[in-house]
């Protein structure tokens, strides 16, 4: 798998293509912010606040950052979200309290459980009775963590771009998976996969649903799942062929949010004709480019894609 490059990396490159100044410079005691500087106007670029994108506002970045948050305002303009159960800590003063919510409520297992703040899947979990769900939700409890509880959706996900008003990236994301041969187990094909890329739990779901075991060969061609969180893939890919439906619906959804910069996490079930159907998983108002080149073979369109960043905000035309 190639190296990725950072996205100040490539930030710096399109500055570079375009005859922008850069420099970086310490920004806090312990991180670096890339100093962007053309004419007689500036802008300081990093993966934390104040982002990439310098024309995301604060509570943009606010809102976005909390998916409790995110599906209540999303719900009141009336989108479509993923079904949640909100567990706040402050709702509760001890675990029994927790653990009497956590058994009144009616859910169908596997759940998922994922933190209130988080990116790139970062701590979220998978359990499969309401032991394991316990267990994981009194751990977050003693951290002091908000998080929720949602059903697995075996839907088509998306990754949707807009960038100052503009849909400008949209492609696939999909479970990590082995591809059977018709000859080795499910064991052996998984094997070859590092342990920390592997999520157990979720290992015992998939084999439920194919009716198999470690033991079992893997018919040819079949995928078997590995972890619960998708990753980019160039299986849909485009950047300028966009469906205008698609482009119409988003855009509407970045103007009744204010925000000219987001990537949207969406389920689409079938076609893209029919936005009813449409599940937004969560919104990220400084979404990183630098995946790219590893996960859709893309060199260009990162570059290209802050280029544009750049051009928009310093007003050069191109």
């Amino acid at each position: 798998m190639k190296k990725n490059k950072t996205n100040i990396e490539i930030y710096e490159q399109a500055a570079k293509n375009l005859g922008i100044t850069t420099e970086l410079v310490q920004s806090s005691p312990s991180t670096h912010s890339l100093l962007i500087t053309y004419k007689e106007k500036f802008y300081l670029a990093s993966a934390s606040t104040p982002g990439f994108y310098p024309e995301v506002r604060r509570w943009n970045a606010h809102f976005s950052s909390s998916k409790l948050l995110t599906q209540k305002i999303l719900k009141r303009f009336g989108y479509k979200v993923v079904s949640s159960e909100a567990i706040r800590h402050a709702d509760f003063s001890s675990l029994h309290q927790l653990d009497a919510k956590l058994r009144q409520l009616d859910l169908k297992y596997p759940i998922l459980i994922k933190p209130d703040m988080g990116l790139r899947g970062q701590g979220i979990a998978l359990a499969d009775t309401l032991v394991q769900l316990k267990k994981i939700a009194n751990e977050k409890f003693q951290r002091g963590e908000d998080f929720m509880l949602q059903p697995i959706l075996n839907q088509n996900e998306y990754r949707i771009l807009i960038v100052n008003y503009e849909v400008v990236l949209m492609h696939s994301k999909q479970n990590p998976h082995i591809v059977g041969d018709g000859v080795s187990t499910i064991a052996q094909l998984l094997s070859e996969i590092k342990k920390s890329k592997k999520d157990e739990t979720f290992i015992k779901y998939e084999h439920k649903l194919h009716k198999t075991k470690a033991s079992s060969v893997l018919k040819k061609g079949t995928f078997f799942e590995y972890h619960l969180t998708k990753k980019p893939t160039s299986d849909y890919y485009q950047t300028s062929q966009i469906p205008a439906v698609i482009k119409k619906w988003t855009l509407k959804l970045a103007k009744t949010i204010n925000a000219p910069v987001i990537g949207i996490d969406v389920f689409i079930p079938g076609t893209f004709a029919d936005t009813s159907t449409y599940t937004i998983i969560e919104l990220n108002s400084n979404p990183g480019l630098n995946y790219l080149p590893t996960y859709c073979n893309d060199e260009t369109t990162a570059i290209n894609i802050f280029e544009k960043v750049l051009r928009d905000y310093f007003g050069i035309k191109k």
